[in-house]
């Protein structure tokens, strides 16, 4: 056989094995790494501009408590005014005939205090935070790369009740915290982003 076939042989064997290396730490090279303290910080970023949070709607404006009905609520209310959210002035006072229920109708007024907590305002309805999540325990995080440029965070929120917690309804009773699943993708610009949160 042909020393020449020989030796063009074993050069192109040789160059199709350094072809196929390169391709493999190109395709390395290409993969982007992600640490826990990144992604940590990418989704502390992302809960500052989309926080997690329950509402709660309240009455402003003349708003009557029966005094059977209404005794929780109004006890609320009282209590927001001592904490200096609401003010609460009485307009009237009326016994139901043949019962010892009473109505009460107050005028209630949102304080400055209040606005940072406040998401919509009607005429007379307001929506307000009640309670919010926050980043916990981030020892507890799981993390994992799901392709070359996306991965996913598995960990949990931690409730932070307000004031206004009073007067809401708690969608998770049994629990402190929320177990939340946010998606990330690498963009060359920006690093690592949160696009999605469940």
């Amino acid at each position: 056989m042909n020393t020449t076939y020989i030796n063009l042989k074993n050069l192109l064997w040789k160059a199709a094995f350094l072809f196929i290396i390169s391709l493999s730490f190109t395709a390395c090279g290409d993969k982007a790494s992600l640490s826990e303290d990144v992604a940590l910080n990418s989704i502390e970023a992302y809960l500052k501009s989309n926080p997690i949070y329950e509402t709660v709607e309240i009455n402003i404006g003349e708003v009557k408590f029966s005094l059977k009905k209404d005794k929780n609520d109004l006890k609320a209310y009282k209590e927001l005014e001592e904490k200096g959210y609401v003010n609460l002035s009485l307009v009237k006072q009326k016994k139901k005939f043949l019962s010892k229920d009473s109505v009460f109708t107050y005028e209630v007024k949102l304080t400055e205090k209040a606005r940072p907590f406040v998401l919509k305002q009607k005429k007379e309805t307001v929506e307000v935070k009640s309670l919010e999540y926050q980043l916990g325990d981030k020892e507890q995080a799981r993390i994992e790369l799901t392709g070359k440029k996306t991965a996913k965070a598995v960990l949990t929120l931690k409730k932070v009740a307000n004031d206004f917690s009073i007067l809401g309804y708690d969608k998770n009773p049994h629990t402190d915290f929320i177990v939340k699943t946010f998606n990330l993708n690498y963009k060359k610009d920006k690093g690592w982003i949160v696009t999605k949160s469940k």
